[in-house]
C-alpha cells in the first residue's frame, strides 16, 4: 500500500524523495483522525480529544511518520478496523461490519506482519458477538460476513503473492530464520519485545502506558469490591473498550511469540495502547475537576516530551537515555526517528551530532550496490541461490535485489539469513541447505545489523564447501567484501 500509493504520486507528479515521504506522512496523519473518532465512540468528545493529542505527539507515530516504512499504512488499516468494531453494536450493524471486513482485508495488503494479529481481531469479534445475550444469531452472521469481506479484499494481493507471503510467514516469521532477527527463549522475546516498543513510544508514553494499564486494571478491582464482581463483569461486557483491549493484548502476545522484532511491528498498536490508558485514568478517577486536572497536565507532559521530535536543529536537538528495569536502555527525549538510530548503528554520520549522511556518501553505498550486482549475476545461474553471509542497513540482499529487478525481469534469489552468530558446522548446514554457486562474506562486524555472523567461521565453511575468492570490493567504511564462487553444475 505504502508503495503503491508513493508509485501513484509518482506517476501523477514525479519520482522525488518529497512525493515518497509524504506518503507516511500522509497515513500518520489518516491514522491520527480515525483514532479521534475511535475515541469519541468509547468515551466522548474530551475524552477523544485528550487521546487524539497524545496519539499525534507520540514519538512512535511521529517517528514512522518520518520514515519509508509499511507502518504508518498498517497503524491506519488497524485503527480503522477498530473504529468500525466499536461502532459495529457489538457486532449487530450489518454496514459496520461489512466495513470492519474490509479494513481487516487492508490490513495485510499494507503489511503482512499484520497477519499475526487477526487472531487478536478474531478473539475481539467473538467477544462482541457473545458480550451480549440479545440478537447473537445475527452478531454471529454479521461476523461471517465480516470475516468474507476480510478474505475477498486480502485475495486481492494474497490471490498472487500467497506463496511468498506463506514461506516468509513459516521462515522469517515464525519459522528458523526468525531467530537471525531476535532471541528465540521466550522471556527473551517477551523483554526484546516491551524494549522495541518502549524504545520507540521513548520515556512518557512507556510510562502513560504501562501506568494506564494499571490503572484500569486496580479500576477494575475497585469495582468488583464496591459493587460486587456480578455487576462489574456487566459492565466490562458493555464497555467499548473491553474489545480494544482484548485486540491489544492479544497482539502484543503474538510480537511475543515470534523471534523476529522486526522494524515498527507493534505501530499498529499504538494508537489502541494509547486509549486504553487514557481510558485507564479515566476509570480510576471519578471526580471531575481532578480529571481535567490531570488532562491537562498529561496534555503539557506530552507537548514537552514531543518537543525535541520538532527537529534535529537546535534548539530542539535532544538525544537523551535512560535505563528502565527489565526493559533496558530506551530513548528518553530524543530527535532522532527511527531512521537515525539505524545511521548510528551503522557508523553513518556523526553519532554525536544532529546530521545526515552526505550525498557523496550516499552515492557511494549506492555505487557499490550496482558494482557488487553486476560482478555477481554472470557467476550465478537462476536456479541457484545466491548465499549472502553479511548485512548491513545499507547495503544487504535487499540492495542487491533493487539492482536485480532494474536490470532484469528475473528475480536471482538470495539468502541472506545465515546463523547469527554460527559455528563452522552451523554455516557448513547453511551453504549445503539450497544449491549455490556464489557467496559474499564482509570482514569484520562494524556497522552490521545485529546480531552479526562470525566472518572467520563463514569464510571457513566457505572453503570447505569449495569456494574459493575470485573478486573484492571495500565499502565506505573500508570494510573488505569478498565475493567467492565455485564452479555451478
Amino acid at each position: 500500500m505504502t508503495t503503491a500509493t508513493a508509485s501513484v504520486l509518482f506517476l501523477i507528479f514525479r519520482p522525488t524523495t518529497f512525493f515518497g515521504y509524504i506518503v507516511p506522512i500522509l497515513f500518520g496523519g489518516l491514522s491520527v483522525f480515525v483514532s479521534y473518532f475511535m475515541a469519541r465512540r468509547i468515551a466522548g468528545e474530551w475524552f477523544a480529544l485528550l487521546a487524539t493529542l497524545l496519539i499525534a505527539t507520540s514519538p512512535y507515530m511521529i517517528g514512522y511518520s518520518r520514515t519509508f516504512n509499511f507502518a504508518m499504512a498498517a497503524t491506519l488499516c488497524t485503527t480503522a478496523a477498530l473504529l468500525c468494531l466499536v461502532s459495529s453494536q457489538q457486532m449487530r450493524s450489518r454496514r459496520w461490519a461489512i466495513a470492519l471486513g474490509f479494513c481487516v482485508g487492508l490490513m495485510v495488503i499494507a503489511r503482512t506482519v499484520t497477519i499475526a494479529f487477526y487472531p487478536a481481531i478474531m478473539l475481539a469479534v467473538l467477544w462482541c458477538v457473545f458480550s451480549r445475550k440479545d440478537g447473537v444469531g445475527r452478531a454471529f452472521f454479521n461476523a461471517v460476513i465480516a470475516g468474507i469481506v476480510a478474505v475477498i479484499t486480502a485475495a486481492s494481493w494474497l490471490a498472487f503473492t500467497w506463496r511468498e507471503v506463506f514461506d516468509y510467514l513459516t521462515s522469517f516469521g515464525y519459522g528458523d530464520k526468525a531467530a537471525s532477527y531476535g532471541p528465540t527463549a521466550f522471556w527473551d522475546s517477551v523483554r526484546t519485545t516491551l524494549q522495541y516498543s518502549a524504545a520507540y513510544f521513548q520515556l512518557f508514553q512507556t510510562l502513560l502506558i504501562l501506568s494506564g494499564v494499571l490503572a484500569l486494571i486496580i479500576a477494575t478491582l475497585v469495582s468488583a469490591l464496591s459493587v460486587g464482581w456480578r455487576k462489574t463483569a456487566s459492565d466490562i461486557r458493555s464497555s467499548p473498550i473491553a474489545p480494544i483491549s482484548i485486540f491489544a493484548a492479544a497482539s502484543m502476545m503474538a510480537l511475543m511469540s515470534s523471534a523476529n522484532k522486526g522494524t515498527g511491528f507493534s505501530a499498529p498498536l499504538a494508537p489502541a495502547l494509547i486509549i486504553i490508558a487514557v481510558y485507564g485514568f479515566r476509570a480510576l478517577i471519578p471526580v471531575a475537576s481532578v480529571r481535567k486536572a490531570g488532562a491537562a497536565a498529561l496534555s503539557l507532559a506530552s507537548l514537552v516530551a514531543a518537543f525535541p521530535l520538532v527537529s534535529m536543529a537546535s534548539p530542539y536537538y535532544r538525544n537523551s537515555v535512560i535505563e528502565l528495569p527489565v526493559v533496558g536502555w530506551i530513548p528518553a527525549f530524543s530527535s532522532r526517528v527511527p531512521i537515525h538510530w539505524y545511521l548510528k548503528e551503522s557508523g553513518l554520520g556523526d553519532p554525536d551530532n544532529a546530521t545526515i549522511v552526505s550525498k557523496e556518501i550516499s552515492q557511494q553505498w549506492y555505487e557499490l550496490g550496482r558494482s557488487l550486482y553486476d560482478r555477481i549475476k554472470n557467476k550465478t545461474k537462476p536456479d541457484k541461490v545466491i548465499k549472502d553471509g553479511f548485512r548491513t542497513y545499507p547495503l544487504n540482499a535487499n540492495t542487491l535485489t533493487m539492482f536485480n529487478l532494474l536490470d532484469a525481469a528475473d528475480l536471482l534469489p538470495i539468502d541472506n539469513a545465515p546463523p547469527f552468530p554460527g559455528t563452522v558446522a552451523d554455516y557448513d548446514a547453511w551453504i549445503r541447505s539450497s544449491p549455490s554457486c556464489v557467496l559474499l562474506s564482509a570482514d569484520g562486524t562494524d556497522g552490521d545489523i545485529r546480531p552479526s555472523v562470525d566472518p572467520a567461521a563463514l569464510e571457513q565453511a566457505a572453503r570447505n564447501a569449495g569456494f574459493s575468492v575470485f573478486d573484492s570490493v571495500y565499502m565506505p567504511n573500508g570494510r573488505e567484501i569478498k565475493l567467492w564462487s565455485r564452479p555451478c553444475s
